[in-house]
């Protein structure tokens, strides 16, 4: 649906809206200040904010020698591959399913053995050592240095345009005392939390509506030669949040397909929940029963075997459920209740139906062997406390004329926020009786205020220009701008008002002070004795949540 008179859109099946901005990044595949700037050149629209955007984060031209290095140095590594001194190499590649177009298409190629040879070969391209040195592959001494990627298979890591930043070299021999793996160190070209394997490729795969997340190149390779090539790797376990942003941009489901080890299902989890925070939609392929990765599914049981896992998937819950089950060892109670109370707020508090509720806690009893009587009043306990969440401290939300719907406490934050931009002495108030923000996004602001602007008359296009220049990661700078523009248009006829200030303190204070309150009441259910003992920790309980509430004015 597209509303042309209010300027917004919504599609009622994905549930992605937004402003004609929004619309036109996720269209056209732009960032929010391509958009913007395309917007503003469709209605000949001027403004500085575009024009100053171009000074920023210029273009590096101390880095073209290190790029024309790695060219250089990828060129020759494939070149290597193809001639005698990379036979082995090319028969280890070819006995692992690649062909020569795989082979062209990933850039593979060989260091050869003679790693002098390689030094020498950039030197006379008229590549200098520091040059070499800062592509982060010299080893050695200044008399004789050497590639330390020296006999090993390479596999080149692109950044997120398809350039080559580094390598990841493969060993070929077995010898146990050297890694398998030895990948570039971080240099001025590649940072590895920044980078996802094949993420040029998989960007380019636009009418694909997902993409699958795996761990190794192999495992890439062996989706692109079943005819799937919307995929990315990890590069191993790690997940982090730039990589959680390169995933965003792409607007699609995330398909995790990690290994079936301890490892890979840990890291499962982390996605999962990383994925979730950033409203990112996903589906988990379910683990093979034979621990096989993808790269071992096509070896041993075949192309079928690996296209029809690709569309096998386990329910998130079920998965959790499994997860915590089998890293859990149950036998003392500090464990078990750490079981318990992963399974209780990871699937149980998020489930909708009471008959599925039931269910999961009458699964939760025989794993834990603690009564589901108890199981459900901590439960009904839990869910009590999230509704009373959304349903007290209602003085700010019915004072904020916020636009969108958010939970409380970012109503709150946005409110001071929007003091402290605009009237200095709220900047005082947020010192004395706030302090810290919850939201990352806020306490950017916060500093900002505190570090550059600290009593002086707000300049939004500083701060959009701070915001620009700051921040490398896109999706970064659209969440900033986009969140600054909604406090601005929200908020923009809000005058100062202390009391609406110490509402909003009260809010963000309250809600601290009662998650560690419900934290510690939990901890001590979960150890009650016997149901006397039990039902007195209760009164307990609600006498201190009652004296809580008192001390910060909230009604029932």
């Amino acid at each position: 649906m597209i509303s042309p008179s209010k300027q917004i859109f919504n599609c009622f099946v994905c549930n992605t809206g937004g402003n004609a901005i929004r619309f036109v990044a996720l269209y056209e595949k732009k960032t929010y200040y391509e958009a913007a700037q395309r917007l503003a050149d469709m209605v000949s629209f001027k403004h500085e904010f575009f024009t100053a955007k171009k000074t920023f984060a210029p273009r590096d031209k101390t880095l073209d020698p290190l790029l024309k290095a790695i060219n250089d140095l990828t060129a020759y590594y494939q070149y290597t591959l193809l001639t005698e001194a990379g036979s082995e190499a090319k028969k280890y590649l070819v006995n692992r399913g690649l062909d020569d177009a795989l082979i062209k298409k990933y850039k593979i190629g060989f260091a050869p053995s003679d790693g002098e040879a390689t030094i020498k070969f950039l030197q006379s391209k008229g590549h200098a050592l520091k040059t070499i040195e800062d592509i982060g592959i010299l080893g050695g001494s200044l008399e004789r240095p050497y590639d330390i990627n020296q006999g090993r298979v390479i596999f080149p890591l692109n950044n997120k345009d398809g350039q080559v930043v580094g390598y990841s070299a493969r060993a070929l021999t077995s010898d146990k005392k050297a890694p398998k793996y030895v990948n570039t160190r971080e240099t001025k070209l590649f940072i590895k939390s920044d980078t996802l394997y094949n993420y040029h490729h998989a960007k380019e795969m636009l009418a694909s509506q997902y993409v699958y997340v795996v761990e190794g190149f192999l495992d890439v390779i062996a989706l692109d030669r079943v005819g799937e090539r919307s995929v990315v790797a990890l590069m191993g376990t790690a997940f982090t949040k730039e990589q959680v942003a390169l995933l965003r941009l792409l607007n699609k489901e995330v398909r995790i397909y990690l290994d079936s080890d301890t490892a890979g299902q840990m890291a499962t989890i982390s996605v999962i929940k990383d994925l979730i925070a950033a409203n990112i939609p996903l589906q988990i392929v379910k683990p093979h029963q034979d621990g096989y990765d993808p790269d071992d599914i096509l070896k041993k049981e075949g192309k079928a075997a690996l296209t029809n896992a690709l569309t096998t998937f386990i329910p998130r819950d079920d998965f959790i459920f499994n997860y915590y089950l089998s890293i859990t060892k149950r036998d003392d109670m500090a464990s078990t209740k750490k079981f318990v109370n992963d399974i209780m707020h990871e699937i149980i508090l998020k489930l909708n139906s009471r008959l599925e509720v039931s269910a999961m806690i009458e699964r939760l009893a025989e794993a834990s062997g603690f009564n589901s009587i108890v199981l459900t009043d901590m439960y009904e306990s839990l869910r009590r406390k999230k509704q009373t969440q959304s349903e007290t401290i209602n003085v700010v939300k019915q004072k904020l004329p916020v636009r969108q719907t958010l939970n409380k406490v970012a109503q709150a934050e946005r409110f001071i926020v929007y003091q402290m931009l605009v009237y200095p002495e709220a900047r005082t108030f947020f010192d004395n009786h706030v302090r810290v923000f919850t939201h990352e996004v806020h306490r950017y602001i916060a500093n900002y205020l505190k570090e550059f602007r600290p009593q002086a008359k707000f300049n939004y296009a500083l701060l959009l220009n701070d915001i620009q220049s700051r921040f490398s990661d896109e999706a970064k700078i659209n969440e900033y701008t986009q969140e600054l523009l909604a406090i601005e248009d929200g908020l923009q006829d809000v005058k100062y008002d202390e009391n609406i200030l110490n509402d909003a303190a009260k809010t963000l204070n309250y809600e601290r002070e009662l998650q560690i309150l419900e934290r510690k009441h939990q901890d001590e259910l979960l150890q009650a004795a016997d149901e006397n003992s039990y039902a007195s920790l209760k009164v307990k309980h609600l006498h201190a949540k009652r004296a809580l509430m008192q001390k910060y004015g909230v009604k029932k």
